[in-house]
């Protein structure tokens, strides 16, 4: 990518250089490398933007680390191995919540240091900036801010916009209709089901989780993908797709569930009648269910989701953790202890990490003067 689009990221800066309104700084997502060398090439300004947690940013620093004493590459079938002298994580973090793969096998195909070379050189940047807030990330928020000149913790970012920002681009169509069914529904009785944006199923997976949910006995709200299947390859396959779809549609449900193509998730997280979240534990979701004070059921899969649902479930006990599986008992058994609210400790401190979340974007916050701060330091470059 970064040959088509780094000539063309050049040009668009070069054409501001001589105009009435230049452009005096770049704010990047700091997975992409060339945005910051073309701006520091022209001398402008940059600041790196992480999409994941402090926590997974701060996993990339320890990768040189963890090679020199031979943790990695690890033995095939080993992920859930312990990881030891990550400062912050002793103890906490497996081989699989590392940023890219790094078994035997994996590291003999590709080298996954290129990608961790990139994200390391993003401490040459003026800055980064974060999507947390200080209580709920300390020990990472200390490390990296001990590796790059400034760190600007702003989250959570969705609770600092005074209304939701509209825009014509969406990944998915939002369901609005959903909203009006919870609105007949008891305070805290629906649970809200949704594995993300990217995140696909095999149709034996949807299988148990359909009858996990079903079997529950509770209200759901279920977020359903148009492609939210894998592509079948084989005859049966694709008849075993077939046949639970069928099974779903078929299934009578006397108003106890609804299900859409892609739901306004702020939107339902906030209503009164959501009373947990089954999710993919990506860094977005876990925050806008923080900020609202809602319990999660986690099912992580990539990137930076499995070392969010150990914090979630572990370390802030704000929920709990499939621990690998999705038959449909586990799935009921665990929807069931978040809804019928069987863990009291774990409803207070979602409670109390809902309430410093709010503090940190008030007026008076952190982090709400943490953006103003970044604001400010952005107003102050001129171009060279």
């Amino acid at each position: 990518m970064p040959l088509v689009t780094k000539p063309l990221f050049r040009e668009l800066l070069l054409s501001y250089k001589n105009g009435t309104s230049p452009i005096t700084c770049v704010i990047t997502d700091l997975i992409f490398r060339f945005p910051m060398d073309v701006a520091q090439e022209l001398g402008i300004p940059v600041f790196c933007f992480s999409t994941f947690s402090a926590r997974f940013l701060f996993l990339y620093f320890s990768i040189p680390k963890l090679l020199e004493d031979g943790q990695i590459p690890y033995p095939e079938g080993n992920s859930n191995q312990a990881l030891h002298g990550i400062p912050g994580g002793e103890g906490l973090f497996r081989c699989k919540d590392l940023p890219g793969y790094w078994s035997v096998e994996a590291v003999a195909n590709y080298n996954p240091m290129n990608f961790v070379n990139q994200t390391l050189a993003t401490t040459k940047s003026h800055g980064l900036i974060l999507n947390t807030f200080d209580e709920l990330e300390a020990p990472f928020i200390t490390n990296l801010s001990k590796i790059y000149k400034k760190v600007y913790t702003i989250g959570p970012i969705h609770s600092l916009l005074k209304k939701s920002v509209q825009t014509q681009y969406e990944f998915w169509k939002e369901d609005h209709s959903c909203l009006a069914w919870l609105d007949s529904q008891p305070p805290r009785s629906v649970m809200f089901v949704s594995f993300g944006s990217i995140v696909k199923l095999k149709s034996s997976q949807l299988k148990e989780f359909w009858n996990g949910l079903v079997n529950s006995g509770k209200a759901f709200l279920l977020v359903l993908r148009s492609d939210a299947l894998t592509e079948e390859t084989g005859e049966e396959d694709e008849k075993q797709k077939e046949l639970v779809i069928k099974e779903i549609m078929e299934t009578k449900d006397e108003g106890r569930w609804v299900i859409v193509n892609w739901a306004p998730q702020e939107k339902v997280l906030r209503h009164e009648a959501i009373g947990g979240f089954l999710t993919h534990s990506g860094w977005n979701s876990t925050l806008e269910s923080v900020a609202v004070g809602v319990p999660m059921v986690c099912w992580p899969q990539i990137g930076d989701q499995p070392s969010n649902a150990t914090w979630l479930s572990k370390v802030w006990k704000i929920g709990v953790e499939m621990e690998d599986s999705h038959d449909r008992c586990t799935v009921e058994s665990r929807v069931r202890s978040i809804m019928e609210h069987e863990d009291k400790k774990m409803e207070n401190a979602i409670v109390e990490l809902a309430k410093r979340a709010d503090d940190r974007v008030s007026k008076e916050g952190t982090s709400c003067r943490n953006l103003q701060r970044l604001i400010e330091d952005i107003k102050g470059f001129k171009l060279n």
